[in-house]
């Protein structure tokens, strides 16, 4: 259990208060928690899976592996390939569910880890490779993850990008963004869109035709015009980020 807080004094109540339900030991503060190393120092806090990728990499036998720049090929996509045999189908969900609990603190490796997650079902040979890639990749730094620094500016930063039909069987786009509170990483997301866009825009308003839409679709109408108002008070501003600057641009595409 971990409990946290800027209210010392509430903290120890509670503390106490769990005692008395709870047979409990304070550990003091926090320094691993369900595979994540939390670390300090005078940068900020700092979150790695060291330790989960080093044993990821003894279990799958690749900690002498040798080593890649980058967790997938560019360009390289991955599809269903009637041609190869499959393989051990219970391994490779194992392997993969790893990786998935591994983007938390390495949001980098989302995409690639999302491209070998669609043949979970039925994955062959090419898939099992793509996965082992990942694993060589992540033997060159097992300790990098996530630093959270305290900074004065007070600013709420968001990355978002989209890969229009990038799925080469169903032709859906991906997208993904990125938000960041005074330079911290706080919430991100990467998800394939349920439906096929026609359109490359990066976001699109769907026109309802029928009068009776016009109750369900009101509350679009306001958050545009709210967010309108706040640009015109520039309190709010959507700049063009060039593509060396996008770093939404990881969670729709391979690292280079």
């Amino acid at each position: 259990m971990v409990l946290t807080g800027n209210d010392t004094e509430e903290i120890e109540k509670l503390q106490k208060y769990l005692a008395t339900m709870f047979e409990m030991k304070d550990l003091g503060q926090l320094q691993y928690f369900l595979g994540i190393e939390v670390s300090r120092s005078n940068l900020g806090i700092s979150l790695c899976q060291r330790k989960y990728v080093l044993d990821l990499l003894t279990k799958t036998r690749m900690l002498t592996c040798k080593l890649v720049e980058t967790p997938m090929e560019m360009h390289h996509l991955l599809e269903i390939y009637f041609d190869q045999s499959l393989v051990d189908i219970g391994r490779y969900q194992r392997i993969v569910g790893k990786l998935i609990y591994l983007t938390h603190t390495r949001p980098y490796i989302a995409y690639v880890v999302s491209m070998v997650r669609k043949f979970m079902h039925a994955p062959n040979e090419e898939h099992i490779r793509a996965v082992y890639r990942i694993l060589k990749y992540l033997k060159d730094a097992p300790g990098k993850g996530l630093l959270y620094s305290n900074n004065e500016a007070s600013t709420i930063e968001g990355y978002t990008h989209v890969d229009w039909a990038g799925d080469r069987s169903t032709k859906k786009s991906t997208s993904g963004y990125f938000m960041f509170v005074e330079g911290n990483l706080v919430i991100r997301r990467s998800k394939k869109q349920k439906v096929v866009a026609r359109s490359s825009a990066e976001v699109e308003f769907r026109d309802c035709s029928k009068p009776v839409q016009h109750v369900r679709t009101k509350h679009v109408e306001i958050d545009c015009h709210f967010i309108k108002e706040k640009m015109d008070q520039k309190i709010i501003q959507f700049p063009f980020v060039k593509s060396e600057g996008q770093l939404a641009d990881i969670l729709t595409k391979a690292v280079s």
